[in-house]
């Protein structure tokens, strides 16, 4: 089911910390400016690192810096990176047997009506129009 995670929350924030920046910064430096796990946020730039939303450099002049491939991502796309599963409720993922099928008549809305809509529009907003 979806639930933005903080993972999908706190890698926002740090993309939006990033935006505007050329150079390469390092995670203290954007740790002074919110004060979340630096750990925690370590893991996430990774995770974005190997997705190749961040580009990541080591050494002195070392730190993150936003890819040119997160241009083009969408908010859906990152999303699935820490989300996996968008759907809104258990009956619409694949092979979900559901105790109750036989006599959901919403299941149809759900599965197709609702999770079309949600992912249509979410795919709609560039990831750095909402960061």
């Amino acid at each position: 089911m979806l639930n933005i995670t903080k993972q999908s929350d706190y890698g926002m924030l740090l993309l939006s910390l990033l935006k505007n920046k050329k150079e390469f910064v390092p995670l203290s430096r954007l740790l002074k400016d919110i004060d979340l796990p630096k750990r925690f946020l370590a893991r996430i730039a990774a995770e974005l690192v190997q997705t190749k939303i961040l580009d990541s450099r080591e050494g002195k002049v070392g730190g993150y810096r936003i890819s040119k491939l997160a241009v083009k991502l969408s908010l859906y796309d990152y999303l699935k990176i820490f989300e996996g599963d968008l759907a809104l409720t258990k009956c619409t993922k694949p092979g979900y047997d559901c105790p109750w099928n036989k006599y959901c008549r919403h299941k149809s809305v759900f599965r197709h009506s609702l999770n079309e809509i949600l992912s249509q529009d979410l795919k709609k907003y560039k990831l750095l129009q909402v960061v």
